[in-house]
């Protein structure tokens, strides 16, 4: 008699048919906003720091010694070539003056009464009334007396200019500085300027470029050439309002720094600009028109080269190679396989990446909330 007996079925690892696989997961959804490059020049620029300077800055040292007797200005004022700014007592060189009057009137006279003394002997000479001896002694006496005249004119003229010392004038147009002398003190040639005038109108710029930016622009053949305006910029962020024009470049290469001293004059009418302060002073140096231009956030860089992300509405992603060149207020000229109707990712370029390599969905949007094909062709 036959019995049934129930055997269990065992699926063992063996048997992969027995195995059910797990669908993979869906790649990740991302927002990503695109936008079209844009068609303009762009204009690359390098800034150096500089420091004001006056073209002229002249000290007053006095020429004599004396006391101060007046000063004759406000600390800073304006003032014009031949101002007065001090006075010193004169009184001793005014009597230095009076006492060469007089000896200059002496040495004058007795060349005077010399010259008679010779125009007497003359005639008296040739009839033999008076020796050839007497008539040379005569020639002689009044060639001294006419070397003291001389010598004592010469010494009146030094007592009026020393009179003339004692009044000190401005040398220059422009603005006087601190006093460093004040009524009753002792000043004289030794001693430092007295106070000192700095023109102001125009004023000049020093900075100093680096040797790879003066062959960079093909030296005094390109845009850091004497004659060449560059910008400056003044440390509160305004721009002066007159250009600066290059006037100089330094005939070598500091081997301290490396660097190659500049000047630049600008007008300074208003004297708002003063000695001494910072400034920075802007120049162009390249020019690329009509680029292709795209934002900087747009920009990849795989293994040092330049990539941007194109998508399109249906969330597809490709990876452009793009070389870059000149950059301005944040737009970056490319080069490469993309155009004006070019759509690409310029804000979650990284997910734009991983979509691009399959690992990830986008959800595409036009910069500024619409969808692409909202668009009617319009350029952003």
């Amino acid at each position: 008699m036959w019995k049934r007996v129930s055997v269990p079925v065992v699926c063992l690892g063996l048997f992969s048919g027995c195995e059910r696989r797990s669908a993979p997961p869906p790649a990740a959804e991302y927002a990503v906003e695109v936008s079209y490059p844009v068609r303009g020049d762009v204009d690359a620029w390098n800034t150096w720091t500089g420091r004001l300077v006056s073209v002229v800055s002249a000290g007053v040292v006095p020429q004599v010694s004396g006391y101060v007797r007046t000063r004759d200005f406000r600390d800073g004022q304006n003032v014009r070539k031949g101002d007065v700014l001090f006075r010193l007592d004169a009184r001793q060189y005014l009597e230095e003056e009076e006492k060469a009057e007089h000896a200059a009137e002496e040495a004058a006279a007795e060349l005077e009464r010399a010259g008679r003394n010779v125009g007497f002997y003359a005639p008296l000479v040739k009839n033999g009334s008076v020796s050839r001896q007497t008539y040379v002694n005569a020639l002689q006496e009044e060639k001294a007396a006419r070397a003291a005249r001389d010598s004592a004119l010469a010494a009146l003229a030094l007592a009026r200019t020393n009179v003339g010392y004692c009044t000190l004038v401005s040398p220059i147009d422009g603005a006087a500085g601190f006093a460093r002398a004040e009524v009753g003190d002792y000043v004289g040639p030794d001693s430092e300027p007295m106070v000192t005038v700095n023109q102001l109108d125009p004023i000049r710029v020093y900075f100093a470029v680096s040797e790879q930016d003066w062959l960079d622009q093909d030296g005094d053949a390109g845009s850091l050439a004497p004659g060449r305006e560059v910008e400056v910029i003044l440390a509160n962020g305004r721009p002066c309002p007159g250009p600066a024009l290059i006037g100089g470049v330094n005939n070598a290469v500091s081997t301290a720094t490396g660097t190659l001293m500049m000047q630049a004059d600008m007008p300074n009418s208003d004297q708002l600009l003063r000695p001494g302060m910072f400034v920075n002073v802007r120049a162009r140096v390249a020019s690329e028109k009509g680029a292709l231009l795209v934002p900087q956030s747009a920009l990849a860089e795989i293994q040092g080269k330049s990539f941007v992300v194109s998508a399109d509405v249906r969330g597809k992603a490709r990876l452009i190679p793009v070389e870059t060149g000149l950059s301005r207020d944040g737009m970056v000229a490319v080069k490469g396989r993309l155009t004006e109707r070019t759509p690409i990712v310029v804000s979650g370029v990284q997910q734009g990446m991983m979509a691009a390599e399959g690992r990830a969905r986008l959800k595409v949007e036009m910069k500024g909330g619409t969808r692409p094909q909202e668009q009617g062709g319009t350029r952003l």
